[in-house]
């Protein structure tokens, strides 16, 4: 099958790519980024679309308004999956509801307030680092700090039970299936985890509190703006991005780092440039095999082709954090890299609103293991997690 416009013939492959395990340069990017920064693709949906590869092109996609989230989640266009998730959410409006939306959170997500948090992650790393300590050996990192560090910030810092989170943590994964679990699977765990928010919702109207999701609440209610459907979609979002992708990206950095003994070595040795490492492995880490859908609201011309209005187009950061053309030695894994305007948060409107706080999370994290464990080291070959919208270890066997 092949799609023909003024650029010439495209051939039109099934998305997404075939499984690598890792986190290196995916070849088949790496490939259209040289022939086809703009190819034709085959969503899970069966609904064709333009995958967007180069740094440019990407951020063209991610900051242009003529390419819309909002004509990607509602109406009848392209979609990535059979089951619709999060129509009502931020994640799928265009300004200025975007920009309504993302006022009443953006206070709660400042670099002040994750500079504030950050003796509290240290806490939580170091007591988790005291359990690791004591665990026998070897130890699997996924379950002992990748997963409950970021849980417990996300529910410390949207009013949730910590004694939920292994909840949480079963239905986050659903809401992240790309082709891992039947649409059923994933329709009741968002229809679970609504019914769990919209719950938990009411509890706190009744009682109030001092975190984000009393805010949001209190947002709806006096102001009247947020819906309800607005204001548990909310939830749904900064629990999924802010917990999922974190865990994926801190399991993933570290074993990235014991991948080369001397990256975690330099790390023990200059703890002082943990921040600059932490940008280093946010760009080269091949994390999202997905980004969220946009459509054309009119003809665009990009990347050498015609996107007619109404196409459906997915631009990959993770592609544009290889491009050549932006970074010298793209493929090299360079913890000293200086020049790094990676898109590993996003860009635009949509960029993430955590940004500062993961990034607090992965520093602290590798902070305390660098100083608990300056022996660490892989003790197995991770196993990987299949068929989500991002690549990271489901296991990652560690030892000491």
């Amino acid at each position: 099958m092949t799609d023909v416009d003024a650029g010439g013939p495209f051939p039109t492959a099934d998305f997404p790519f075939p499984h690598h395990d890792g986190l290196g340069p995916i070849p088949e990017l790496a490939a259209l980024r040289r022939n086809a920064p703009c190819a034709r693709i085959i969503l899970p949906s069966g609904d064709p679309a333009w995958l967007v590869t180069r740094y440019g092109d990407v951020r063209t996609v991610l900051a242009d308004p003529r390419f819309s989230r909002t004509r990607a989640t509602r109406g009848a266009g392209p979609r990535m999956a059979h089951v619709p998730t999060l129509q009502d959410s931020i994640l799928a409006a265009d300004p200025p509801e975007h920009s309504r939306l993302r006022k009443l959170v953006a206070a709660a997500f400042t670099v002040r307030r994750a500079e504030a948090m950050r003796s509290g992650v240290a806490r939580l790393v170091d007591d988790l680092l005291d359990r690791l300590a004591v665990h026998d050996r070897p130890a699997d990192l996924v379950p002992l700090l990748a997963r409950p560090l970021p849980l417990a910030v996300i529910c410390d810092l949207l009013g949730v039970p910590r004694e939920d989170a292994d909840r949480l943590d079963a239905w986050c994964d659903a809401l992240r299936n790309l082709t891992a679990a039947p649409d059923a699977e994933v329709t009741a765990a968002v229809g679970e985890m609504t019914g769990y928010l919209t719950g938990l919702v009411g509890a706190k109207r009744r009682r109030g509190g001092e975190d984000v999701l009393s805010t949001l609440i209190a947002a709806r209610d006096e102001g009247d703006r947020l819906s309800q459907d607005e204001l548990v979609s909310f939830a749904l979002v900064l629990l999924t991005g802010g917990y999922g992708t974190t865990a994926d990206r801190l399991a993933g950095s570290v074993h990235l780092l014991l991948d080369d003994p001397e990256r975690y070595g330099r790390l023990v040795r200059e703890p002082a440039t943990i921040p600059r490492a932490v940008e280093e492995l946010l760009r080269y880490a091949q994390t999202n095999v997905q980004a969220n859908l946009r459509v054309a609201t009119e003809e665009v011309r990009l990347g050498g082709v015609r996107i007619a209005e109404g196409e459906a187009v997915m631009a990959i950061n993770s592609s544009a954090n290889h491009d050549e053309s932006v970074f010298d030695a793209p493929d090299l894994l360079d913890l000293s890299r200086e020049h790094n305007p990676h898109l590993g948060f996003g860009h635009g409107v949509h960029h993430c609103v955590g940004a500062q706080i993961a990034r607090v999370q992965l520093q602290e994290a590798l902070a305390g293991l660098v100083r608990r464990f300056p022996g660490l080291r892989a003790a197995a070959p991770p196993q990987w997690k299949t068929g989500l919208k991002t690549r990271g270890p489901r296991s990652l066997p560690v030892t000491w």
